[in-house]
């Protein structure tokens, strides 16, 4: 599995822009066979950033999400509309569930 997480900073006024510059990016990501999720959403509390959120099934997916025409054409505008990228990545070969209750009595199971 592979996690993307990070913030994106348009430039004074360009968010708005950009996310409809990345719509169809958006469209095409989920539709690709490896994706489990793409979300890339504005945050409410500041005019000009974005929250990034992907996975996808392996590293080779992620890098055959990285070869389509629809991310170059996205790279292609991110340097007239973007200030800063801050992006973490997160391989793992497998997914390990952590789950704590915070009060005295458990929850109904999460499967």
């Amino acid at each position: 599995m592979k996690l993307i997480v990070g913030y994106l900073t348009a430039k004074p006024g360009k968010r708005e822009a950009f996310l409809a510059a990345a719509q169809d990016h958006a469209e095409q990501s989920r539709q690709e066979p490896g994706c489990r999720y793409f979300e890339l959403l504005p945050l409410p509390d500041h005019p000009d950033r974005m929250l990034l959120a992907e996975a996808f099934v392996s590293e080779a997916a992620h890098r055959t999400h990285e070869d389509t025409d629809h991310m170059r054409a996205l790279w292609a505008v991110m340097p007239q509309m973007l200030v800063h990228a801050s992006i973490d990545n997160v391989v793992s070969d497998a997914v390990v569930h952590d789950e704590d209750w915070f009060d005295q009595v458990p929850g109904p199971s999460v499967s």
